[in-house]
This record gives structure tokens, sequence and C-alpha cells, in this order.
């Protein structure tokens, strides 16, 4: 049996359920299919920041209301509530291999003081969680544990046919699976992409950690000179604990390393991990346009690897109001959810270059030991404070500018490394598959 909508939504994540909740508070028919038992589990690794407004995210200028207990989005006229727990934090640190010197993106005690500004890490199991109970409320039908193994277009809008052998029609259906999606490829959206890297990456939320200045992301290389070579790591605050964090690190041989043998080992102090999250990563570089056939992708289903939690709201809230105006006036086809296709393009791929993104993951991979420890000590400077990946390396790169004389003369080889690598490199690195990973935001 044939069951009708006015939207199918495919895809219980950040984007998915505040799409289908959004449409039913216009008065939309809606249902939503996740292959998890309930939307608010989490397994997908995920450092859960929220991106604050240090600079401009996708065209949007977001901040966290602790007293209205809200996502607010001004530029884009919407809110999302959010009752969870959060935990602040200041700065974005690169730390040297020798655990001393960084490099400092934004004033850690300036925000920490309240002069500047703190962004926040936040519950994903409280958003998703809050996002489906509203949902509930205006109406979606959820329909869970549901794998979708094929959606076409039809006369009526778009088939979507599940794995219990149900079928669902929407008149449009909004794909927000992921960056793995199926519509994607289903759909032969993907065949107009380049395919770019495969990416696993592993995180670990581990308590006992304590250093100064912790309340911060911190990024570095340690050097196993045993074996295992250059250890990354990304780190930063759990929401859950004090004393505990989320760890990106590339498996069990490289936390053990890293947290009992590096010299990083002095900021762990009986260590535990309280749970572990995996994450394998397709990336592709952004689709044409984020539509085919009656189908609208919203988030990281037709972006290239990271839209962000932020990105994900953004896209989902903007595709269900295009297809709220379309079906109010009448235009139930490409046309009427131009907004949303204009608005992705000029917002998504016309902002952002992909490939900046990649720069941060590979570009402090380029150097030796030796070469870090004296690249994290000439810049002393405090850099623009900025969570937007994308403007990172940028933000890197001027903070070197004004040592590049020195660097020249002491060290030639180095600015020779620094100066021929480019975004175009970085994405070199990473084809045609790569197991470096890099943290999932």
């Amino acid at each position: 049996m044939t069951k009708k909508y006015d939207l199918v939504v495919v895809g219980g994540g950040t984007s998915g359920l505040e799409a289908a909740k959004t449409a039913a508070e216009n008065g939309l028919k809606v249902a939503l299919l996740e292959r998890k038992t309930h939307p608010a589990k989490v397994y997908r690794a995920c450092a859960q920041m929220f991106l604050m407004n240090m600079d401009s995210f996708y065209n949007e200028r977001m901040y966290f209301s602790r007293e209205k207990q809200k996502w607010i989005f001004p530029v884009n006229n919407f809110s999302v509530n959010y009752t969870g727990g959060y935990r602040k934090f200041y700065a974005t640190h690169f730390i040297a291999p020798n655990a001393e010197d960084r490099i400092e993106i934004g004033d850690y005690e300036a925000n920490a003081s309240g002069t500047g500004i703190a962004a926040v890490v936040f519950d994903k199991v409280a958003l998703l969680q809050g996002l489906f109970e509203e949902g509930q409320k205006a109406g979606v039908d959820y329909y869970l544990e549901r794998n979708v193994i094929d959606a076409r277009k039809t006369a009526d809008g778009v088939e979507v046919k599940t794995s219990r052998g149900e079928k669902l029609v929407g008149t449009f259906c909004i794909a927000a699976d992921g960056i793995n999606s199926r519509l994607a490829r289903k759909l032969g959206l993907n065949k107009e992409r380049v395919f770019l890297f495969t990416s696993s990456s592993v995180s670990y939320y581990v308590t006992g950690v304590k250093f100064d200045r912790s309340e911060m992301i911190c990024m570095g290389n340690a050097f196993d000179h045993g074996g295992l070579g250059a250890v990354h790591f990304c780190m930063l605050p759990s929401v859950y604990r004090d004393d505990e964090y989320w760890l990106y690190i590339a498996g069990n041989e490289r936390l053990e390393f890293f947290t009992r043998r590096s010299v990083f080992s002095k900021w762990f102090h009986n260590v535990e991990v309280t749970h572990k999250r995996c994450a394998v990563i397709g990336a592709w570089g952004p689709a044409r346009e984020p539509f085919k056939d009656n189908v609208l992708f919203v988030g990281d289903s037709c972006w290239f690897a990271e839209a962000e939690n932020t990105g994900a709201l953004l896209s989902g809230h903007k595709a269900a109001n295009a297809v709220c105006k379309a079906l109010h006036t009448g235009k139930p086809n490409r046309e009427g959810v131009m907004d949303y296709i204009e608005w992705w393009k000029r917002n998504w791929p016309e902002t952002h270059n992909y490939k900046d993104f990649l720069c941060y993951p590979v570009f402090f991979r380029i150097f030796s030991e030796d070469e870090l420890n004296y690249l994290h000590k000439v810049i002393t400077q405090k850099l623009f404070w900025s969570l937007n990946p994308f403007n990172l390396y940028g933000h890197i790169m001027r903070g070197i500018q004004p040592h590049l004389e020195r660097i020249r003369k002491e060290r030639p080889a180095l600015a020779e490394k620094l100066m021929t690598f480019t975004p175009e490199r970085a994405s070199a690195m990473m084809k045609p598959a790569t197991r470096l990973g890099f943290p999932a935001y």
C-alpha cells in the first residue's frame, strides 16, 4: 500500500529533523524515514560544536542565546530550541610537538573573561531529541528502523521504497541522509560530482584530563620515534564531564602512546575511555545544484564533506520553507523551489571553496618535528578567532606572513614548503583515498 505525503524526508539527523518539523509546523503532511531505532541515538564521530559568529559561515551570523535556550540564525530569521547542556571554550590552539609552544587562534584570556566571544560544545543527543519531539507535536509521521532501498520520480512526485516493502510518495522529498547519501547515488546526483577521497576517523571521550588553558580546541602532532612517527590529534572539552575531553586520534595504538608515553602524557591522569565513535567519509565535490527529480538535497548529502551542525540546520530549514512555498503557489517542481536552489548556490559553493577546508587537516603534516617546533615558536601574536573551517587555513597563513622574511633567512627549506603549499596541493594529497581523516565537527 502506498502512502501519500506532501513531503517525505529521508534521514533523521540534524538537517532531516529540522526540515520535517519545520514543514509540519507550516501545515504540510510530512513523513520522515530513519534507519536507526531512534534519531537521537548518536554513533558517528562528532565534536559537537556550535559554530559561533566570529566570522560569517554560509553567510550567517549565528549565536547561542543561553537565556532563551535557543540557537539564533539572525540573517535567515529563525531559531532552534536547545535545552541541553553546554560547555564554553575560548580558542583554537595548534600545539607544537614539544607540548609547550602554540599558534593561538583567538584571545583565550579575553574570551574567558567575558570581554570576547566564547564558543560552546553541546549535547547532540539533546538537540536531536528536542527536534524529534517538536516534530512529533507538529504531526510528523516517523518511520524508524527503515532503510531506503530506492527512490524515483513518478507522476505523483517522488516514490520512496523501504526495506520493509513500504512505498511512500511525496510531492517533494528532502534527502537528509548524510555524507554517504544513498539518494545522491540512486538518483544520479553523484555522476555530476568529483570524487575526492575516502577517510576514516575515530574519536574517543576520555576522562582524567587536566592542563593549563584547557578550555579550547587543541590540535597538533606528537612524534613517536619508536615506530608510529607523527601522531596527529585534535581535542576539545566534553559537555558531559569537567575532566572529560573529546579526542580524535587514529586508533587505539596511537591513543595509548599519546596519553601514556608522549610528551603530552602530562595532560592525562588515570585515563578512562567512556565511549568511542567512528566515521567513514566518502567525500565528493559539491553538486552542481541541490535538486534532482523533485528531491531537495540538504546538509552533507550534496556538499563536499562537513556541512557542520550549523549548515545542517540552515539547509534543512531553508529547504522545508521552499517546499511549503512551492506547494502553496501551485508549483510542485524545480521552479517552485528555486529560492532554495539559489540560496544554496550563493551561500555554499559560491562563498566557500571546499579545497580551503582540506588545508587545515593536511598543512601541519608536511613539516618535520623540528620545523613544527620552530614555526610554533616564531608565531607569537594571537590570530583572528574563528570556528569557520573554510577560513582557518587563511588565518594561519596571514599569521605567518609577518614572519616570512625571518623564516626565509633562518629556515629556507621551511619557507619553501610554506610558499608552495596551496589548497590545490592539499586536495591532491587527499586523493584518491586516504586514512589521514579529519575531525568531524
